[in-house]
């Protein structure tokens, strides 16, 4: 069965009617989410990786046996993300091939702990891009869909290293892509893109807009816009000047429309 980039059945909102955010803007409303009001990093990452197993799972047309979704996962919190949603679709049926884009070593705390519940659960032993170029490769081609959660919407200028590799991977598997937050090599911010950068079917932003997601250098590799809530309170955006309302009063991810 084709992925669906829009699987129908969300509330919608326009992107006239939401208010869009810089990476610095994003960056404040979790410092003051952690600092202020004592949300742990690891919830915020968890709820980002079953929102994203959530709008996967509708693109693969609800149901998850004889589907098979290859994660590409960073080092930082956003790769965490991924991570997390690896083990939800697992849960749920689907075959899953995660890929590291980096040394574990390296990794952020949030990171390692998703990588040890995976490997606790038994049920994926993720890839390591250093040592297994050939399995990654295979696995793309294989796919049903990719999830891109690779590089963080702080991320300037191109992805490097194994993250530019990993992506490099993905551009010449051309297979579909839901990117979280925005797809690698498009700047949070500005919308610029900076190559390799993976053109994505969907892109699911998670808490509010990032600004550069809107801007006409960006359409042709965000492609269909989705909005989720990652559990922060409404009133850290208000102690920011960000105040929008609540934007999830139908639901925990809304479809954004041009």
């Amino acid at each position: 069965m084709p992925v669906k980039p829009d699987p129908g059945g969300y509330p919608q909102r326009k992107i006239s009617e939401v208010r869009s955010v810089t990476a610095a803007q994003m960056r404040d409303v979790q410092r003051v989410a952690q600092e202020e009001f004592g949300l742990d990093i690891l919830q915020i990452t968890e709820n980002g990786g079953r929102v994203a197993a959530l709008l996967a799972f509708a693109m693969l047309g609800g149901r998850g046996r004889g589907q098979r979704v290859v994660i590409l996962c960073g080092g930082g919190n956003k790769g965490a993300s991924g991570l997390a949603a690896a083990r939800h679709l697992a849960n749920w049926g689907v075959h899953v091939d995660p890929v590291v884009g980096g040394v574990e070593e390296e990794a952020s705390f949030t990171a390692r702990r998703q990588l040890h519940i995976l490997r606790q659960s038994g049920i994926i032993a993720p890839a390591d891009m250093e040592s297994s170029e050939i399995t990654v490769e295979e696995n793309l081609a294989a796919a049903d869909l990719v999830i891109d959660a690779l590089v963080g919407y702080g991320l300037e200028g191109p992805p490097t290293g194994i993250a530019g590799a990993v992506a490099d991977l993905a551009i010449e598997a051309r297979r579909p892509v839901l990117a979280i937050d925005l797809p690698t090599g498009v700047n949070a911010t500005t919308g610029e893109v900076n190559r390799p950068a993976i053109q994505a079917v969907t892109t699911l932003m998670l808490d509010l807009p990032k600004r550069g997601a809107f801007e006409p250098s960006a359409r042709a590799h965000v492609g269909e816009l989705f909005l989720a809530d990652l559990g922060i309170p409404l009133s850290v955006h208000d102690r920011l000047g960000l105040g929008v309302g609540s934007l999830f009063n139908e639901g925990p991810i809304v479809r954004l429309r041009r």
